[in-house]
């Protein structure tokens, strides 16, 4: 018998995987599979698991129920140990970005048959100084967002939680001092907002980097430069159309690796990834290709 192990974050979302545990088990050993699980019991304890007990000689399929900041621990926990198992993705979470982005259906049925109608698949994964990340590592406005949030204002309100925060942040508008040093040239300029993606969406805007591949060895970095404060709502009007990467106040890159130095983080300016605390600047950022493998759809 294959073996599965479930790790879950009971608070994702709307606690939605909690009523799916009995569905889920029964289809695995309808399968073939064993199960077992792990209920997230605090931020970091499902990284701190899969290093202490998760081997390739003893679980054939790692399951992972939750948003991005869930899969976040996923994949470093799998990163720091150097272990190759394959992952199937429940998007549970209140924001699933990276599910988007992989095209991963949203419904329990149909991610379940990715087990045997789908393919696995390695993509590529983020790493910024120590920390690994599968979306998006990003810094300035609004990049600290996720970090404070109430659990219960995200139960009430989902995504809009985030925006509500996000427009009480403008009152607290700074630009970053960034030097930006990429492999064939170095860039300095005050940013409001840096964002460096593997996958396409964050925050629920889906077409920011409309032009990111998961499995394509690049990231896609979007700055927004230093702008008047009354002219982020026109700027971010285009990053919903979708039309913001021709507007002269967006830098767009596409690289592999990078560096990023900021000449007043006195101010000190909060770095994301993927909806958790990121490192300090300054950060060496860089792509490790084919690092997971993921249960995608064909």
């Amino acid at each position: 018998m294959k073996r599965a192990v479930l790790l879950y974050n009971p608070k994702a979302g709307n606690r939605q995987i909690v009523g799916y545990i009995d569905y889920i088990t029964e289809y695995l050993q309808a399968k073939g599979y064993s199960l077992s699980l792990y209920r997230s019991a605090q931020k970091g304890s499902i990284t701190s698991y899969i290093i202490k007990n998760i081997t390739e000689e003893q679980v054939d399929l790692i399951i992972i129920s939750g948003g991005d900041g869930t899969i976040n621990e996923c994949i470093n926990g799998m990163a720091h140990k150097h272990i190759d198992i394959p992952v199937l993705i429940l998007p549970l979470g209140t924001a699933n970005d990276f599910a988007y982005s992989a095209h991963i259906p949203n419904d329990i049925d149909s991610v379940l048959k990715l087990v045997e109608k789908g393919e696995i698949r390695y993509v590529d994964v983020g790493k910024v100084n120590q920390q690994y990340f599968i979306n998006v590592c990003n810094m300035g406005l609004f990049s600290g967002i996720s970090h404070i949030v109430d659990l219960e204002l995200k139960k009430k309100f989902g995504k809009l939680a985030y925006y509500v925060k996000g427009i009480e942040e403008l009152q607290n508008y700074q630009t970053m001092n960034l030097e930006i040093q990429l492999k064939n040239k170095t860039i300095k300029n005050e940013y409001i907002l840096i964002l460096i993606f593997n996958g396409k969406a964050a925050g629920g805007f889906t077409r920011l980097a409309k032009n990111a591949n998961i499995e394509d060895g690049k990231f896609d970095v979007i700055g927004i430069k230093k702008v008047e404060i009354h002219d982020i709502p026109k700027l971010f009007l285009k990053v919903l159309q979708g039309e913001h990467l021709t507007d002269p106040n967006i830098d767009y890159w596409v690289t592999d690796k990078m560096n990023i130095i900021c000449h007043n983080q006195e101010k000190n300016f909060a770095t994301d990834i993927d909806g958790e605390e990121g490192p300090q600047f300054p950060l060496s950022i860089e792509v490790k290709q084919n690092l997971i493998r993921f249960y995608l759809p064909k």
